[in-house]
């Protein structure tokens, strides 16, 4: 299972570094604000975003701790779940 938490934080920190890039561009450049993944995906997308992240980072943490794979699979979701948690809690009001 450890191949798949990779390929999840591997895919993850492209997203993250996307969604990064694309929240400067609308930002800072006249014009861009269609760019700006916030205004065009919202909540949701921050909220994928970081479930994908945390389960790469629950899942190969869990797997190198030396957890069965069953526990590994729960503690990757669980991880999923805290960090959707968080992006939502700490994300920008979009109201």
């Amino acid at each position: 299972m450890v191949p798949v938490y990779a390929i999840a934080l591997f895919v993850g920190f492209l997203m993250l570094l996307a969604w990064i890039v694309g929240v400067a561009i609308g930002t800072w450049v006249d014009g861009w604000e269609f760019a700006d993944p916030e205004s065009r995906f919202g909540v949701l997308g921050r909220s994928i975003v970081a479930g994908v992240v945390g389960f790469g980072m629950a899942g190969m943490s869990a797997s190198f701790g030396g957890w069965p794979p069953a526990l590994a699979i729960l503690g990757a979701l669980a991880g999923a779940a805290a960090m959707v948690i968080v992006a939502r809690v700490f994300g920008p009001d979009t109201a």
